[in-house]
């Protein structure tokens, strides 16, 4: 990670304070200082329940597809004489 204002590696999170603090909490940021230019900017946090959700369990909620019936329908549509 690094700073915005002079793009040093030297940053460390922040203390919490205030109202802007906990807003921005709502919206899963995260202040942070830089110790170079001591500038305090907000960092993205994503949701532990978006990284906890394995994405195979999505995959196999949803049904396999067939799609062979839909390709010799389409190939009867445009040939006829094919039947």
């Amino acid at each position: 990670m690094r700073c915005p204002r002079c793009f040093g590696r030297d940053v460390r999170r922040s203390l919490q304070r205030g109202l802007l603090d906990n807003i921005m909490l709502m919206l899963h940021r995260s202040p942070y200082r830089c110790r170079g230019c001591h500038n305090r900017f907000y960092v993205f946090l994503a949701p532990e329940k978006a990284l906890a959700e394995p994405v195979e369990e999505a995959a196999e909620d949803q049904e396999p597809e067939d799609r062979q019936p839909e390709r010799e329908n389409s190939e009867t549509a445009r040939n006829p004489d094919a039947r």
